[in-house]
């Protein structure tokens, strides 16, 4: 019996059989290895490298794995076989390696009926399939909404924490991710959440392995768990003596955290909101005679640690609460205190501003024998006049306004210049557009990119906001905006300035296209014939062929029209001729009025 076994090629790596001459029957074809292992670090688990058959039957080998042949007349696995030899390419052959990743085939090239023992017509090859798979998977640390923070060194996690290996492989699949955790034997985490309950700093590696044994690379990941909460100390700025404070004292507060570190700290006075900690707390905030401050800080990753108090003992400020302090606070008696109040429109920006609807208000308090009068003047170098009730002020800008107080025992308070302005215009604003801009007799055309900007000028309190409308969809103007949607929009706006004074509604009609032009081609001649080049279709046409190329568009109009060959020079010479035999890719950029393009590519060959 004469044998040939010959192994050829096809696209990607596969084996074909050629037929045995002879009686000879092919029945079986089994595949195996030597054990191989491989460690990519020290401390990595040894993992061989394996065949793997799917669920769909699929079967994978790992690339590096030696190949051997063997034959074999029963199917049953511990039947004889014989080790296949090859006389041609004994060089290349047991072992053989495959040398392309994913689908290999193996080949018989004529099909015979196992029943009738005759080759089957059409002639057809047998094809067995493996897969080559040398591709090592890829694995990531996932943290989803778990509560952290990141520093330079560190990420710290809260209570909240709950962490996921996400793993994928091109081939043959993930067989597992593996985890150390502190130096701890690795373990699989057959990709399952995971969490860290204990409080402290951690060191994670990690590594992915798919079915076939390929290991991927290690991953370190350092992070800290915290649960402690961060701790607040107090202590008072400012002249005091046996827990009498001077009214320019003040509160300090500071906090420490030794793992993720402090955030806020929070602070309320008597039962209000709690406000964040930025500046010494004066005491002059605490209500007369019973005033409470509570306060506490928070971590980075949200542990908070229990509310503290200081305040007086009417407060209940008390050991009760937790860790509280007793103290009482001084507030001076000697002259009345006199209070400057706007009702209405006001802005402090360069000057002080009001607009010509705010009124002022003058008050006064004094803690021993009471306010006698309030006295003011209105632009006058005098301050005599007996204040009764809040009045809107008069005249033109700037308003120098003085006041004082004067309590029963004849204590007379400073006298004190209120010097600001009285703002009676609004302000006045203009549209600009930034990117193509086309108007076409009464109609405003934009482009889809183009943005619209809103500005304004006011000359006394200056500008505050600008507010605006467009399709009736209100907003405040921040930053500059492009149209709503392709057609015809609707914009109205206004702005006002700082003392609420507002101008008249503005508004603007105006187009969006979006759209480009659209590209139209013909040939001159009718195509002689088809052809595919690396699976793509060509029609040909004779060397006399001239190209006609040209666009449409329903709104701006085209504006420009080139085109390219074979990634050439841009030409906008139509129509095109003189093409010499060949392939061509013929690239067409079309733009209308507004820059709005379109592209199109046509391929064709030319033959005589």
């Amino acid at each position: 019996m004469n044998t040939k076994l010959r192994i050829g090629q096809f696209k990607k790596t596969n084996f074909c059989i050629r037929r045995l001459a002879g009686k000879a029957l092919l029945t079986t074809l089994m595949l195996t290895s030597a054990g191989i292992f491989s460690s990519n670090a020290q401390e990595i688990l040894q993992h061989e490298k394996r065949f793997y058959q799917s669920e769909d039957g699929k079967l994978f080998v790992n690339k590096d794995l030696p190949l051997y042949l063997r034959i074999s007349s029963d199917p049953d696995d511990d039947a004889k076989s014989w080790l296949l030899k090859s006389n041609t390419t004994s060089q290349y052959s047991n072992p053989m390696y495959l040398d392309t990743e994913g689908w290999n085939t193996l080949r018989s090239p004529s099909a015979v009926d196992t029943a009738t023992r005759k080759t089957v017509y059409p002639l057809q090859d047998i094809v067995f399939d493996i897969y080559a798979d040398g591709f090592k998977p890829k694995s990531r640390l996932l943290w989803g909404k778990s509560v952290n923070v990141r520093t330079d060194e560190m990420v710290f996690f809260g209570e909240k924490m709950e962490l996921t290996f996400d793993a994928s492989d091109e081939m043959s699949g993930v067989e597992d991710v593996y985890y150390s955790l502190n130096g701890a034997d690795f373990v699989g985490e057959k990709q399952s959440p995971f969490s860290v309950d204990k409080e402290g700093n951690y060191s994670l590696k990690f590594y992915s392995v798919d079915n076939v044994g390929n290991v991927e690379g290690l991953h370190s990941f350092d992070f800290s768990v915290d649960h402690t909460a961060p701790l607040t100390t107090h202590e008072i700025s400012g002249i005091n003596k046996n827990k009498v404070l001077a009214p320019d004292a003040a509160i300090c507060l500071s906090a420490v955290d030794s793992l993720s570190g402090v955030a806020n700290v929070f602070f309320a006075i008597d039962d209000g909101a709690f406000e964040r900690y930025k500046n010494p707390i004066p005491v002059s905030r605490l209500k007369e005679g019973d005033g409470k401050i509570t306060y506490y800080a928070e971590d980075r990753v949200g542990n908070a640690e229990s509310h503290k108090y200081i305040g007086t003992l009417s407060s209940g400020a008390n050991q009760a609460d937790g860790e509280g302090e007793v103290f009482d606070y001084y507030i001076d008696r000697d002259p009345p205190v006199v209070s400057f109040k706007f009702e209405g429109d006001y802005y402090e920006g360069d000057h002080e501003y009001i607009s010509e609807r705010t009124r002022v208000t003058l008050s006064a308090e004094d803690d021993k024998s009471g306010v006698q009068s309030i006295l003011y003047s209105y632009n006058s170098f005098l301050t005599k006049e007996m204040y009764d009730s809040s009045f809107y002020p008069e005249g033109n800008s700037p308003v120098v306004l003085s006041y004082s107080a004067v309590d029963w025992v004849e204590n007379a308070a400073a006298e004190t210049d209120r010097h600001f302005y009285i703002d009676r215009m609004a302000p006045e604003s203009k549209v600009s557009f930034e990117g193509p801009v086309f108007r076409n007799r009464d109609t405003l055309f934009l482009a889809g990119d183009t943005r619209i900007s809103l500005n304004a000028i006011d000359k006394e309190s200056g500008l505050k906001s600008i507010s605006y409308s467009l399709n009736d969809v209100e907003a405040e103007y921040e930053e500059s905006f492009s149209g709503d949607f392709a057609g015809e929009n609707l914009l109205e706006w206004r702005s006002t300035d700082h003392v609420n004074n507002q101008e008249d509604i503005q508004s603007l009609v105006f187009v969006v296209d979006k759209e480009g032009p659209s590209i139209h081609h013909h040939f001159s001649v009718e195509p002689i014939g088809e052809k595919t080049v690396r699976d793509e279709k060509y029609v040909i046409y004779p060397s006399n062929t001239k190209i006609y190329i040209g666009s449409t568009d329903d709104v701006a109009g085209e504006e420009s029209l080139k085109y390219s060959v074979n990634g050439g020079k841009m030409s906008e010479t139509i129509p095109l001729s003189g093409l010499q035999p060949g392939n061509y890719s013929i690239d067409i950029e079309a733009a209308d009025a507004l820059e709005n393009k379109t592209t199109k590519t046509i391929r064709f060959s030319i033959e005589k």
